[in-house]
């Protein structure tokens, strides 16, 4: 498996959604971040997979420079022990 999470991120409020300063970079604003889709953790995921499962709660995948502020830190499922998909493509 990939053993990479799934995390997403929304510019507007959605239902489980919550929204936190930037941690290391409080100056920058965070957007709405989640770690579970639906009530689901999802820890093993394809970047397809990650990018559908967010798309469909009508979210995105979180950028890179989001993940690297913690924006999406403490939403849930263990999620900050993992990496997460980002929608920045590979260097």
């Amino acid at each position: 498996g990939t053993d990479i999470a799934t995390r997403c991120c929304s510019d507007v409020a959605l239902p489980g959604f919550s929204q936190r300063d930037g941690g290391a970079h409080p100056y920058e604003s965070c957007p709405f971040a989640d770690s579970e889709v639906d009530g689901v953790c999802y820890d093993d995921t394809s970047y397809d997979e990650a990018f559908n499962l967010c798309a469909g709660v009508g979210a995105r995948l979180c950028t890179k420079a989001e993940l690297e502020s913690d924006c999406a830190a403490g939403t849930g499922c263990l999620h900050d022990l993992r990496m997460a998909w980002s929608s920045d493509p590979y260097p």
